[in-house]
């Protein structure tokens, strides 16, 4: 029968103990620095995230040295002392004691921990951090260091010496911490022998068992049973051999063989015992999602569509997956085997689920391919050296009626959205159908310039909905039903196109005339469409700069090499400026305009040109999404190349228009001739237009939307449309990008645009599982702080430009007298008075040239010297922060020291007589 009483005396007496020094007060301030130094380096400030995401990835290696430093004295010192004799005669058994020394230690650590909390209340002052992931955090972190305490008080238990001691807990806390890297050590072995294989099971099995894969739950704010059982197991196997070591010195000399193989092999049970419950654990993924946004639990989307299959409708999911991926998409095969397990156990017998491990060369290989999962072929860097390898990660979701296939799970792929979306798509006896519109951007192949392939846009439309090509030269808009009779004679150019539910265009403003009047019957129809347009497409540059957009004339048909015959090119409708549309829909859009912001919510692409637009929830950009709009609600970060802007023309209070995406207010509007030099192309022998990188930027002070959504429900003329001034957002790109995952922010891109079609479809279901995730907690007081530094040096660069326009001003007025001069002197004929001029102007241009390349280099000087002074002082508040955050830290420990050793010392004074105090 374990006592209670007796744990609690021992865990008192080791607990008073250890801060009966100073030493034990050094080992926590130094812990709570550490962890501050890890938490806010500078790759904090690069993210611009108020979370701790820094300070988890090196945790491991900061409990690798204070576990030990913590648990050295709690045996060693006993035997050293002598003391240990003593406590075992005492009326306590061996488990009371090791238990109440275990707590003992347990308390010392807590006590670091708790203090280490003063990092949370350093981000709320950065910040609005998840604070229910931040406890998650933190359990994971004790969590973790209760575990590794039973290690270190092991290696105590073996000798005598604390320095001894110290050195084996490092050693053995290595065990945990490092395992995941043994079996690049066996593979090492093998080549060594002359074998080139890789051992994937164990290696997948040995990552599984390391703290850091373990810690990788606790830190995105989730609670895994399968890790909590982790940390209890290791933690009780590790008390187990503590207890053995202990127990020793009861053993007889001529029996302690037989002793140490009886417990050497009751050890060993355990650990199988445990490692097998924890396998079986591992395959039910119970977990607790403490994330504010509930990130990592099923949606109601999802819920509902499990649901809402029919009975007797079978789904099938084979999901091929390779047995060993590189590390950096150990975790989104984790995360799709969790997802497929959860699909399987709440779909009950409508959706059965197939798991296939797909090795190189197999059978299973060529199933995968056959069913549309492609393998990606992927670089990853193991023992400092870049490898590649053929990785499976995709699946394929059918019906009786239907099938979706989802070729590859990248890092940055919701993988619960597409699988409910799948399962969704082919539990619908019929799919809606989107219309993408044929124009020079050659969205869709068979239209545009020359055929090609399709962009990922229409590939990803194809996963939940029918797609189909719409030619702008023949009628858009669907007769009604008792019409089509009149049609069946007619000529297959002039049928309307197939009847669709949205339409999709992507820069109407190529479409000749004839095709913009079909164009516009159809948005005059009140039918759903989504409208991309922009003044300055990027997609179409290339090194002969722009070929494409709507200031630029439409290529030739016939263009190529010099020399080449060519046709002559069709003009655009309205010459590109789509003003016909534009009334239609009651908006302004100047289509050479384009909108620049200097608003840098992720200073790690700082260095990108004003002209690449992010419209950000952080910062104050309060206003940047519509939060009333389906569409945008949950979106949290969009960026936008060289975008133009729109805005409502008023006048007619049919028409709402409501912006959707806004920039922030320090940006401003450069006309086509400011950012813009055109020239011509011998390639295409067409006109191109070279993108100025340093165009005259001055802020206007206003908020533009680049975005919006204009609705009227006027019987003469309905509108449905959400027009957007930038088309790189749905360029292939971002699409890529979202599968890869490779940048440490996921942009929205991607997200508003199929928010976009399925708000026009109706099909607003999976527009929160498709939004979903977590809020952009940035650091609103670094932002704050350098706000008005970059207002500065905006207001620096106009004063400065200001200054050199109005020199050159007086310069020319200078050089315009002197001429004037010249040509009132009566004194010269004609001729010589004109030769004269002429060199005159020559010399007085010379001299103007030489005044602006001057004044320049000036300028450019003033505004280099003003920019370097603001990184200069950025950097001065992120020491600041900085230090801050590494001072704080200490004091509470500090002051804690100070209190405990003062209460003592005035309880030793108080317990002293009277007469023998000295006076």
């Amino acid at each position: 029968m374990i006592r209670a009483n007796v744990i609690l005396a021992v865990t008192k007496r080791n607990f008073r103990s250890y801060f009966s020094g100073i030493l034990g007060y050094l080992f926590i301030i130094v812990f709570c620095v550490a962890a501050s130094v890890m938490a806010f380096n500078s790759q904090f400030f690069a993210s611009n995230q108020a979370n701790l995401d820094q300070l988890s990835q090196q945790f491991p290696l900061l409990l690798l040295f204070l576990i030990p430093a913590i648990t050295m004295t709690t045996w060693s010192d006993e035997k050293k002392l002598g003391t240990d004799e003593l406590l075992f005669t005492l009326p306590a058994t061996e488990v009371e004691i090791l238990l109440g020394k275990y707590l003992s230690v347990l308390g010392v650590y807590t006590v670091a921990v708790l203090c280490s909390l003063v990092n949370g209340l350093i981000l709320s002052w950065l910040g609005t951090p998840d604070y229910w992931q931040l406890l998650s955090c933190y359990f994971g972190y004790w969590l973790s260091g209760a575990s590794l305490l039973s290690i270190g008080m092991l290696a105590s238990a073996l000798t005598n010496s604390a320095t001894v001691a110290f050195v084996l807990g490092v050693v053995f806390c290595c065990v945990p911490v490092f395992i995941g890297s043994l079996s690049r050590l066996a593979e090492w072995v093998m080549t060594l022998f002359g074998s080139t294989g890789q051992l994937y099971e164990l290696r997948t099995a040995l990552n599984g068992l390391s703290l850091e894969q373990q810690l990788v739950d606790f830190s995105r704010g989730v609670i895994p049973l399968s890790s909590f059982c982790y940390f209890a197991f290791l933690t009780a196997l590790m008390l187990y051999l503590n207890f053995v070591v202990v127990s020793k010195r009861r053993w007889n000399a001529s029996e302690a063989v037989g002793m140490e193989v009886q417990y050497g092999t009751r050890a060993v049970c355990l650990c199988i015992t445990f490692v097998s419950l924890l396998v079986m654990i591992s395959l039910w993924p119970a977990r607790a999602d403490f994330t504010s946004e509930g990130l990592f639990t099923l949606s109601d989307a999802t819920k509902q569509t499990l649901n809402n299959i029919e009975d007797g409708q079978q789904i099938t999911i084979q999901a091929f997956v390779s047995p060993e991926v590189p590390s950096d998409y150990s975790e989104t095969r984790r995360q799709l085997l969790g997802l497929l397990r959860e699909f399987d156990l709440r779909g009950g017998g409508m959706v059965d689920v197939r798991l296939v491990d797909v090795e190189p060369f197999s059978e299973e290989a060529e199933e995968a391919r056959a069913l549309g999962v492609a393998p990606q072929r992927l670089q990853y860097e193991q023992d400092g050296k870049f490898e590649e390898a053929e990785v499976f990660l995709g699946a394929v979701v059918q019906s009786p009626t239907d099938n979706v296939e989802i070729p590859f799970f990248g890092k940055g792929l919701p993988i619960e959205y597409e699988l409910t979306r799948s399962v969704r798509t082919v539990a619908q006896e019929e799919r809606l159908t989107i219309g993408v519109l044929q124009t020079d951007a050659n969205v869709i192949s068979g239209g545009g310039m020359g055929g090609g392939r399709d962009w990922e846009i229409v590939n990803e439309l194809r996963k939940q909905y029918k797609v189909i090509s719409v030619n702008p030269s023949r009628p858009i808009l669907a007769p009604d039903k008792a019409d089509d009779s009149e049609d069946d004679d007619s000529d297959e150019t002039d049928k309307p196109a197939e009847n669709f539910d949205v339409l999709l265009a992507i820069m109407p403003s190529s479409l000749t005339q004839p095709q913009m009047d079909n164009f516009l019957e159809f948005v005059k129809s009140g039918k759903p469409v989504l409208i991309f347009d922009d003044p300055c497409p990027i997609f179409a540059q290339s090194q002969f700069g722009l070929s494409m957009a709507p200031k630029l004339p439409k290529p030739s048909p016939g263009g190529g090499m010099m020399g080449m015959q060519r046709q002559q090119p069709e003009q655009k409708a309205d010459g590109g400026a789509l003003t016909s549309l534009m009334r239609t829909l009651k908006v302004e859009w100047d289509n050479g305009r384009a909108v620049y912001d200097k608003a840098e919510p992720h200073p790690q692409f700082s260095t990108l040109p004003p002209e690449y637009v992010f419209i950000s929830r952080g910062g104050k950009s309060s206003q940047a999404f519509n939060d009333e709009h389906p569409i945008t609600r949950n979106l949290q970060d969009i960026v936008c190349l060289y975008t133009g802007t729109i805005q409502d023309a008023g006048g007619d209070d049919d028409v709402e228009f409501e912006a959707l995406l806004t920039t922030s207010g320090q940006s401003g509007l450069l006309d086509w001739e400011d950012y813009i030099s055109q020239s011509f192309s011998p390639m295409t022998m067409s006109p191109t237009a070279q993108i100025n990188p340093s165009p005259k930027r001055y802020d206007d002070k206003y908020s533009h939307v680049v975005a919006a959504h204009i609705t009227s429900d006027d019987d003469d003329t309905p509108l449905n449309v959400v027009f957007c001034s930038d088309i790189d957002m749905v360029s292939d790109w971002f699409f890529l990008e979202r599968n890869r995952g490779n940048l440490d922010i996921a942009f929205d891109n991607v997200t508003f645009v199929l928010n976009a079609v399925d708000k026009l479809a109706g099909e607003e279901t999976f527009i929160p599982l498709r939004s979903r995730r977590a809020e952009l907690r940035t650091l609103t007081y670094v932002e704050d702080e350098t706000r008005s530094l970059r207002e500065k040096l905006n207001k620096e660069e106009k004063e400065a430009d200001e200054l050199m326009t109005d020199r050159l001003d007086e310069a020319r007025k200078e050089l315009q007298a002197e001429v004037d001069e010249v040509e009132k002197r009566a004194d010269l004929d004609p001729r010589s008075k004109s030769a004269l001029l002429k060199q005159k102007q020559d010399q007085l241009n010379r001299k103007l040239d030489l005044d602006e390349q001057e004044l320049e280099r000036e300028k450019n000087a003033k505004i280099r010297k003003a920019g370097l002074e603001m990184k200069r002082e950025i950097r001065r508040v992120e020491n600041r922060v900085r230090m801050f955050a590494y001072v704080l830290p200490a004091i509470l420990p500090i002051c804690f020291g100070l209190l405990f050793l003062g209460l003592r010392q005035l309880s030793e004074t108080q317990s002293i007589s009277a007469e023998r105090r000295r006076r």
